[in-house]
């Protein structure tokens, strides 16, 4: 990228209208464009639609306003970093700054010869920092995680709701302490989880945020069930949660990732119901129920994402769809929880089918639920099996 990357002299001296170079120690060679005055709309709608105008550094003779203004009007420019170069840099800034997003205002040896190297060093970092975020938004409060937050953050359960002092250990028989050691150590699989989710969404912002709240969820999961264990004389050995710190790779395409977590997600929130209806111990019986409600939430939370991503983009549509399909189309090896087929080598992979054997439409219902956000997402309530979803995929392909 670093071949495309461009900065714009505006108004500003030598007025030439050719391109030279610059070599950044960060960014490598750049193009410096200096376009004229007269030229710069024609610049703008004609520039190469791969190059990455970075930065643009405005002269305040150039009719800096109507030039930022012209800037902000060509789509592909919002995120570019516009400066206004003035000789009275530091005092007030006009209130049009703010309407059109200026980021500031610098003083001519900002531009010169020996201060444009660190200028547009500093503003290529800010570019780059978190602007590949094909879902961006302008305002903090427009992106995706705040407005599922108050939703999210009001239907979270209180530890208060968990008295582990209140456990009949009588009531569990050996197969219930066997069930909850597994859920147990399946569970420390959140933490590389979290790890990767963030290495895959590296530069986007609102999924990245609300990771951090899974995350915190999630190892709750498997604390709530190893501080029950340790009450009734269970240790749960530090090893079990070492064995899944090794990252698995990364998705080709976010949609795809998150629809497999859709599954996963669902499926966890019937295995946790399954387990609650089954045993007769009060409070191992009240965390399962809000750990299953918790996994449903999470669920709908990706599903969130998802669609997001999905919503006219026919190419996530598909890559979400041949994912599904994976998932859904063969159980013969068991659930094919994302724990068994990442992280082979762990003892989740045989708890997970041992925790399956509870009740074997569990995982039927979980799939239903994942049925109807695939409808939703594709807008096709026809679809009702793995078999559907073939057929889609290949109505699509004609199509393209």
């Amino acid at each position: 990228m670093s071949g495309d990357t461009r900065i714009a002299l505006l108004g500003l001296s030598p007025d030439a209208s050719t391109a030279e170079e610059m070599v950044l120690p960060r960014f490598g060679r750049i193009t410096v464009d200096r376009p004229e005055r007269a030229d710069w709309e024609r610049y703008l709608h004609e520039l190469d639609p791969q190059a990455d105008l970075g930065v643009v550094f405005v002269g305040a003779e150039a009719s800096a306003l109507s030039a930022v203004r012209d800037l902000r009007s060509v789509g592909r420019f919002d995120r570019t970093r516009a400066y206004v170069v003035d000789p009275g840099a530091g005092g007030p800034v006009p209130g049009w700054f703010e309407t059109w997003d200026v980021e500031d205002a610098v003083p001519p040896s900002a531009v010169g010869e020996e201060g444009i190297g660190q200028s547009a060093e500093l503003a290529l970092r800010a570019h780059r920092a978190l602007m590949r975020d094909e879902l961006y938004t302008h305002f903090y409060l427009d992106m995706t995680f705040n407005k599922i937050f108050d939703w999210f953050e009001t239907t979270r359960w209180d530890w208060n709701e968990v008295d582990l002092g209140k456990i009949d250990r009588a009531m569990l028989s050996e197969r219930d302490v066997d069930f909850l050691t597994e859920a147990a150590v399946i569970e420390f699989g959140t933490l590389p989880g979290a790890h990767n989710f963030l290495r895959e969404w590296q530069g986007e912002a609102s999924f990245s945020s609300w990771v951090l709240m899974w995350g915190a969820e999630e190892a709750r999961h498997s604390l709530v069930q190893a501080r029950y264990l340790d009450r009734i004389g269970v240790k749960v050995r530090s090893k079990h949660a070492l064995y899944k710190r090794e990252p698995y790779p990364p998705g080709e395409v976010r949609a795809a990732t998150l629809m497999m977590n859709v599954i996963s997600e669902a499926r966890a929130s019937a295995l946790y119901k399954a387990l609650s209806a089954q045993v007769p111990e009060p409070v191992i019986r009240r965390i399962w129920k809000l750990l299953g409600r918790d996994e449903a939430r999470h669920c709908r939370a990706f599903s969130v994402f998802m669609r997001e991503l999905c919503d006219g983009n026919a190419a996530n549509q598909v890559a979400a769809l041949r994912m599904a399909y994976i998932w859904l189309a063969d159980r013969s090896n068991g659930i094919k929880h994302p724990a068994g087929v990442f992280y082979p080598h762990s003892t989740s992979t045989d708890g997970i089918r041992k925790i399956e054997t509870i009740q074997h439409d569990a995982v039927d219902a979980a799939d239903a639920t994942a049925m109807s956000i695939i409808r939703l997402m594709v807008d096709d309530d026809s679809l009702e099996t793995p078999r559907d979803i073939k057929a889609k995929l290949r109505s699509m392909a004609r199509r393209s």
